[in-house]
C-alpha cells in the first residue's frame, strides 16, 4: 500500500507541475520536468497499472487547468450540478489521452533497450495523441504541453517549421532525458544531451528572433477595441442601446488618431445583421466615424434565415465582405447530439444552433490584407495558414472571453495566438470583448497587451508581410512524421 500511495502522489505531482506551467501561474520551465514523477512512475508499472496512473496526471492536469467549466457552465446552465457533471465528463475525456500515453511508455519500456529509441517513441506518441484530441469529435487543442512555452520566446521558434506539436515534442523527449538522468546514477550524459539540445535551439531561435522582430515592409496603425460588455447585458435587449452608444464612443476616440485598421471583438454588435436595421446603422456610422477598415464581429442572418457567427469588413458605405466561422464550439455555438442530452440537460433544448460557414475571406481595402479569425478559429493552426495562403499578410482574431470571467481562461486562450504568428510569420492583432487583448508581432513577441475584465482601447503600429513560412507551405509535416515514425516502431515492436 505504501508503494501505491507513493504511485498516486508522483502522478497527482506530475499533473501539478504541468498545470502550473500554464497562465495564470505560468512558470513555464516547469513543463520540462513535469513528466518525470510519472515516468518514474510508469517505469515500475505494468500496463494496465501505466494507464490508470498516466489518467490520474491527466485527469489532475485538466481539472487544475481547466477549471473554469465550472463557472462558465454554471452561467449558462444556473446548476452547478451541471456544470460540475459536464466539466467532470470532459476532464476524464482529455484523461484518456494521458492514459493512452503511459500505456505507450509501458510498451515502449518493456520494448525497447535503448533510451534513446523510447525516448524518440514516447515524444512521437505524445505529439500523434496531441493532434488526434486537437481535430476528433470536432477537437479540444487546449492546454497542448507546447502552448507553456509561449513566453519562452527563443524555444518556439522551431514552430515555423514544426507547428505547436514540434515544442511538445521537444518538451517530452527533454523530460524523458531528465528521467533517464534521474534514474540511472551513472546517466549524467541523458542531462548533457536535454542542456545541450535546449540550448541549441534556443540558439538557432534567437537568430529567427532577431530576423522575425520588427519584421514586415509595410507598416500600418492600427485601433484594437475591448469594451468589456458584462455577459449578463451582451444578450439583453434592455442594454442593447447602451452597447451600441458605447460602441459609438469608441470610435469617435478613435477618429482624431488617423488608424488604418480598427478590430472589433466577436459579437461586439448585439443582434442580427442585416436583419436589425438600427445595429446595421450604428455600425456603419461607428465604421465611418472610426475611418480605415473596420472588422466588426456579429450575428449574421441570411435570406434563408440561416444564423452564422461572423465578421464583417465595413468602411464607410457599410460592409463589403463577409467571413463566416468555419469551426464552431459545440454546446456553445451549436448542441450536438440534442435529442440525446436534451434529456439530461434541459437547458440545451433552449438554445439555438448556428451554421458552419465554408472558405476563407480575406479583408482587404487594397493596402492592408487581414485574415480574421473568430473566436476558437485561433485554436486551429491549419485556419490561419489557410488565410495566409489566400494572401493575408497580417491575422486577426475575434473573440468573446466573456464566458469565462477573471479566470486562465482567457489567458491560456491568448497564448495560442503567439503560436499562429510565429507558425506563419504574420503579426496578429487581438480583440477580445473582456480580455486578453493585443498585438503580436511575427516573432512571437507581444508588443501591446491588456489583461481581462478591463476596458480599453489599444492604438500601435503594427507590420504586414507577404513571407510564406514553411509551416504555411507545407503545414502539419511534422505531425505526419511523428506517426510514420510511430508506425515504423511498432513493427519493430511486433517484430520484436
Amino acid at each position: 500500500m505504501k508503494q501505491i500511495y507513493k504511485n498516486i502522489s508522483l502522478s497527482v505531482l506530475t499533473g501539478l507541475l504541468a498545470v502550473a506551467a500554464f497562465p495564470k501561474i505560468s512558470l513555464f520551465f516547469l513543463a520540462w520536468i513535469a513528466l518525470v514523477p510519472l515516468a518514474i512512475v510508469l517505469s515500475q508499472s505494468n500496463v494496465k497499472q501505466s494507464f490508470w496512473y498516466a489518467f490520474l496526471s491527466g485527469f489532475i492536469f485538466n481539472a487544475a487547468g481547466l477549471y473554469w467549466l465550472i463557472p462558465m457552465l454554471h452561467f449558462n446552465t444556473g446548476s452547478y450540478i451541471q456544470a460540475f457533471a459536464a466539466s467532470c465528463a470532459l476532464w476524464v475525456y482529455m484523461a484518456l489521452y494521458w492514459g493512452a500515453w503511459g500505456w505507450f511508455f509501458c510498451v515502449g519500456k518493456r520494448t525497447f533497450s535503448s533510451p534513446w529509441i523510447l525516448a524518440v517513441f514516447v515524444s512521437a506518441a505524445w505529439v500523434v495523441l496531441e493532434f488526434v484530441r486537437s481535430y476528433l469529435l470536432t477537437g479540444f487543442p487546449w492546454m497542448l504541453i507546447g502552448y507553456s512555452q509561449y513566453r519562452f520566446l527563443e524555444i518556439i521558434q522551431i514552430a515555423e517549421f514544426t507547428g505547436i506539436y514540434g515544442v511538445s515534442f521537444i518538451i517530452i523527449f527533454c523530460n524523458m532525458l531528465f528521467y533517464f538522468w534521474a534514474a540511472d546514477k551513472r546517466g549524467n550524459k541523458y542531462l548533457y544531451a536535454a542542456l545541450s539540445l535546449i540550448i541549441v535551439l534556443s540558439v538557432f531561435g534567437a537568430f529567427r528572433f532577431e530576423k522575425f522582430k520588427f519584421f514586415g515592409n509595410e507598416e500600418f496603425t492600427a485601433a484594437i477595441v475591448q469594451p468589456n460588455v458584462d455577459q449578463y447585458k451582451k444578450w439583453d435587449q434592455a442594454h442593447r442601446d447602451e452597447i451600441l452608444l458605447s460602441l459609438e464612443d469608441y470610435a469617435a476616440k478613435i477618429s482624431g488618431s488617423k488608424v488604418d485598421l480598427v478590430v472589433w471583438p466577436e459579437t461586439v454588435l448585439p443582434d442580427f445583421i442585416p436583419h436589425n436595421k438600427q445595429v446595421l446603422s450604428t455600425a456603419k456610422r461607428i465604421a465611418k466615424t472610426a475611418g480605415g477598415l473596420n472588422i466588426i464581429g456579429a450575428p449574421y442572418n441570411d435570406e434563408s434565415g440561416r444564423w452564422f457567427n461572423a465578421v464583417f469588413q465595413f468602411g464607410e458605405k457599410g460592409y463589403t465582405s463577409i467571413h463566416k466561422k468555419n469551426h464552431l464550439v459545440p454546446f456553445g455555438e451549436y448542441v450536438p447530439f440534442r435529442k440525446f442530452l436534451g434529456r439530461f440537460f434541459s437547458v440545451l433544448n433552449e438554445m439555438g444552433d448556428f451554421e458552419t460557414g465554408n472558405g476563407i475571406t480575406v479583408f482587404t481595402d487594397g493596402k492592408i490584407y487581414a485574415g480574421p479569425t473568430i473566436c476558437s478559429e485561433n485554436f486551429y493552426p491549419d485556419i490561419s495558414r489557410q488565410f495566409c495562403l489566400n494572401g493575408a499578410r497580417v491575422l486577426t482574431n475575434h473573440t468573446n472571453d466573456a464566458w469565462f470571467f477573471d479566470t486562465a481562461a482567457p489567458y491560456q486562450h491568448f497564448m495560442m495566438n503567439v503560436f499562429r504568428a510565429v507558425e506563419n510569420r504574420k503579426s496578429v492583432l487581438v480583440s477580445a470583448n473582456s480580455g486578453v487583448s493585443g498585438i503580436i508581432e511575427s516573432s512571437g513577441r507581444i508588443i501591446s497587451y491588456v489583461p481581462a475584465e478591463r476596458e480599453a482601447l489599444i492604438i500601435s503600429e503594427f507590420l504586414q508581410n507577404n513571407f510564406l513560412s514553411f509551416y504555411t507551405v507545407h503545414g502539419d509535416t511534422f505531425v505526419r512524421i511523428c506517426i510514420l515514425v510511430l508506425i515504423f516502431l511498432f513493427v519493430m515492436i511486433l517484430i520484436l
